[in-house]
């Protein structure tokens, strides 16, 4: 019976030592590919490879793509969006008000 798995070793003291056990019986034979796993230089990039593994063992989704950048507003919409969230005057000349009637 042939099967196979990719596990995560350190090499210590001229020994591979699997991060996870191993379903083997004592004194199997087993083939090894080895290839370094370089550390990420930065939080971002270790995290873009941690979900990357994540999504690869099918332990995650994938995240979704993100949202298309808009281009900006015409001056008609930006016009219009001032009109629908004004809530009257300025907060400035509100407090100016206020503490002049004080």
């Amino acid at each position: 019976m042939n099967s196979t798995a990719t596990v995560t070793a350190i090499y210590e003291n001229g020994v591979l030592r699997p991060l996870t056990p191993l379903a083997l019986p004592e004194h199997a034979r087993v083939q090894i590919h080895v290839w370094q796993v370089v550390a990420p230089t930065n939080a971002d990039e270790h995290r873009r490879q941690v979900r990357e593994a994540l999504v690869s063992a099918g332990l995650s989704l994938p995240s979704p793509p993100p949202p298309p950048v808009s281009s900006s507003i015409s001056a008609e919409r930006r016009e219009e969006l001032a009109r629908l969230f004004a809530v009257g005057r300025p907060l400035s000349e509100l407090i100016i008000e206020e503490r002049e009637g004080r």
